[in-house]
């Protein structure tokens, strides 16, 4: 399916102020929407981690197993759509509920193609255009005026567009100043997965799945290959032996940089040098 046809039914809309906590996952037999007005927290979602806080919204594709944690479950407030991407199965109007994952049986998923840009969670901060429309699809299921279905339905695809919108816009430039911060520190040993999120105020996770989508590598591949790549610039343009380069490229051992060389060129940092001397511009 296209996000063109994509036409919303929505299943379930509402406003939670509280949160009971669970140990256990849950798992959506439908897609979810989120968003976050009040709360601190984490998302655990198919097995990776965000961090949540207000102004937050998520999209979950169906079969998605989940689980919310808030620090105060007293001081949250979340607004909830339950929604098929097609109303193709419009007449299943009633909620479908929300079973742990012990108890979910995947032969009550309703089946229909989804857009490969909601195939898997997505997290969305500074989302506050997305929440004009989820706040108006829950007022037009309650107050079910003339019209609400389609009405709704349209807000529903509205909020997902924004989604997308923000995230595309946002994560290209993120994506461009994590590249540019590890070509100018690199060389810094301390330079890791963990340390590279801290400074740009993110989760590694996240940032290692948008590095992943927009270069086709994780964050520590990239930060590898980064080094490996000037480490291979020192081999073939200047003199300084193995062991310095290790040190300058920002490897913390030098037989781990030596392993890491080989398993990628097949050669040793020496052999490299031989066959690959610099010959000039």
């Amino acid at each position: 399916m296209n996000l063109i046809r994509i036409n919303p039914f929505i299943r379930y809309a509402g406003l939670h102020s509280f949160y009971s906590p669970t140990r256990k996952n849950s798992v959506c037999y439908d897609c979810r929407l989120f968003y976050i007005a009040q709360g601190e927290g984490s998302l655990l979602a198919n097995g990776q981690t965000y961090p949540i806080s207000g102004n937050e919204a998520v999209f979950l594709p169906a079969e998605t197993r989940y689980r919310f944690s808030f620090a105060d479950t007293n001081a949250v407030r979340i607004y909830i759509l339950n929604l098929d991407l097609t109303d193709t199965y419009s007449n299943y109007n009633k909620s479908f509920g929300t079973p742990t994952e012990d108890a979910f049986d995947p032969t009550r998923v309703l089946k229909y193609d989804f857009p490969n840009e909601l195939k898997r969670p997505i997290v969305l901060s500074n989302a506050f255009p997305v929440h004009r429309h989820i706040e108006k699809c829950i007022d037009l299921f309650l107050q079910k005026t003339p019209y609400y279905n389609e009405e709704i339905s349209a807000r529903a695809k509205l909020a997902l567009l924004e989604i997308l919108r923000e995230q595309e816009n946002g994560e290209y430039p993120l994506v461009q100043n994590i590249i540019e911060y590890i070509r100018e520190n690199y060389y810094i040993t301390e330079l890791t997965n963990q340390t590279i999120a801290e400074h740009f105020h993110y989760h590694p996770y996240y940032l290692s799945r948008i590095m992943k989508t927009s270069t086709k590598k994780t964050l520590h591949g990239y930060l590898l290959d980064y080094r490996l790549h000037m480490a291979k610039n020192y081999l073939t343009t200047t003199t300084l032996n193995v062991t310095t380069i290790a040190e300058k490229t920002g490897f913390s051992s030098y037989t781990y940089f030596i392993k890491l060389f080989r398993e990628r060129t097949g050669i040793s940092p020496l052999q490299y040098r031989k066959t690959h001397k610099n010959i000039g511009f």
